[in-house]
């Protein structure tokens, strides 16, 4: 390991010290991204990659063995690049999906142990020998959560530990605000139910565009009448259904076998048939308006923030203008590989957030971007004026953590001290996400 001291983890990537600058925008009242724009060049080790690159065939994430050990998988990289998985990055795979621990560099040629922690708490199966795949990045509640108590575990004993039980119990609350179950626990499950719908929105708002129901989105007599026609729709399904296995009944007695597959091909149609009207009455409900005064995402919000975060190194995440966490890359297109899963982890708690709020009659504050905006550039400042210490990485590189009265923070560097990533949250939980 290099004696020399490392560099400040933060000083390349800051706006205010190389030409770069902070870019504000928002979302929707009380939900609002700052990104940051490196301006000059970095100097980040040029073999390194991310896991999740196409590239990187011969890099593996396994069990540690045919049994498995539940916090620890085992990382082999016989790729002639070094490869950083990040701290939230979900790998789905082997006997359960897990969600990585802190940031981790596994040089060329090496094996590495990688602390995890179960997003599934259902399961324990699978192909003996599966490797893992990236499955995005964690809800950014849960995210910034495990990582003040990863934190908290590096300084007190050199582990990197998360409170297993707390991640699960978030991900059941998630599920059951967003009405995202999973027979497993399993978060990716549930984000990628969160996520079909917020696609299926977006084909609504397309189909809705220039029609004369744009005027219904908030209780118009169409969507009105469409809700009562698949809600009747859905009662005679569900009597058909129960006719439908009293006669299966009968015909399981008298040993029909016949007749009984022609039954429960009908019936498996009627199942289908119910569910996608079940389904239907869901996004209805949601484009009236049913979840009360939650603020809605619409695509267009989404596109006008991905062309924002064109060219970032990095940006911060402010609920109700609280500061929740953020992401700083040695690289633009570093960052624009995770973009897209750092933008779902913070609309999906978004969205469990403000459906929640809505549930209890509070609106968002609409006047918190400006606190956002003027709060950003503070952060990163404080962030550069506070004590970073060496710490103990997982694996290979150098890391540091922050000492700061309010801030949470973790740098990951190459065996050269270069900084490759940073993460910085909040030491407090915004009080958005207390309620």
């Amino acid at each position: 390991m290099p004696t020399e001291t490392l560099r400040n983890p933060v000083d390349l990537l800051n706006p205010d010290m190389n030409g770069g600058r902070y870019t504000p925008i928002s979302l929707c009242p009380g939900l609002d991204f700052v990104f940051l724009h490196g301006g000059a060049p970095t100097t980040a080790a040029a073999k390194v990659r991310l896991f999740g690159d196409p590239l990187l065939e011969a890099f593996s994430i396994e069990e540690t063995s045919a049994s498995g050990a539940v916090p620890f998988l085992r990382a082999t990289n016989n790729t002639t690049f070094d490869v950083v998985l990040i701290a939230g990055q979900l790998v789905k795979g082997g006997k359960q999906n897990r969600g990585v621990n802190t940031d981790i560099l596994v040089c060329a040629g090496q094996t590495a142990q990688v602390p995890v922690t179960c997003v599934e708490q259902g399961r324990w199966s699978g192909r003996p020998g599966s490797r893992f795949q990236h499955g995005g990045i964690e809800p950014i509640n849960i995210r910034s959560e495990k990582f003040r108590h990863v934190s908290s575990s590096r300084r007190s004993e050199s582990a990197f530990r998360a409170d297993q039980r707390a991640v699960w119990s978030e991900i059941g609350e998630m599920s059951n605000c967003l009405r995202a179950p999973s027979d497993s626990g399993d978060l990716l499950a549930s984000l990628e139910q969160v996520k079909g719908r917020r696609g299926r929105r977006t084909e609504d708002e397309r189909r809705l565009e220039g029609a004369s129901l744009n005027r219904d989105v908030t209780g118009g007599l169409d969507i009105e009448a469409e809700l009562a026609r698949l809600e009747h729709r859905v009662r005679m399904l569900q009597d058909e259904a129960q006719h439908m296995l009293e006669h299966m009944r009968v015909i399981v007695a008298n040993g029909d076998t016949e007749l009984m597959n022609d039954h429960r091909r009908r019936l498996d149609h009627m199942l289908r048939d119910l569910g996608n009207s079940q389904r239907e009455i869901e996004r209805l409900r949601e484009l009236r308006g049913a979840r009360g005064h939650a603020p809605t995402v619409t695509s267009d919000m989404i596109a006008k923030v991905d062309e924002a975060a064109r060219g970032a190194t990095g940006m911060l995440v402010f609920f109700n203008g609280e500061f929740l966490a953020g992401d700083i890359f040695a690289k633009p297109e570093w960052f624009a590989t995770f973009y897209g899963d750092l933008r779902d982890s913070a609309l999906v708690t978004w969205e469990m957030v403000a459906t929640r709020h809505a549930m209890a009659g509070r609106k968002m504050d609409a006047a918190s971007a400006a606190e956002a905006h003027a709060t950003a550039r503070s952060i990163v400042n404080d962030a550069l004026r506070g004590n970073w210490t060496d710490r103990p990485t997982a694996a290979h590189g150098r890391a540091q953590l922050l000492e700061h009265p309010y801030l949470e923070g973790a740098s990951l560097a190459d065996n050269d001290g270069r900084p490759l990533h940073v993460l910085v949250g909040s030491k407090r939980t915004p009080e958005i996400l207390r309620a």
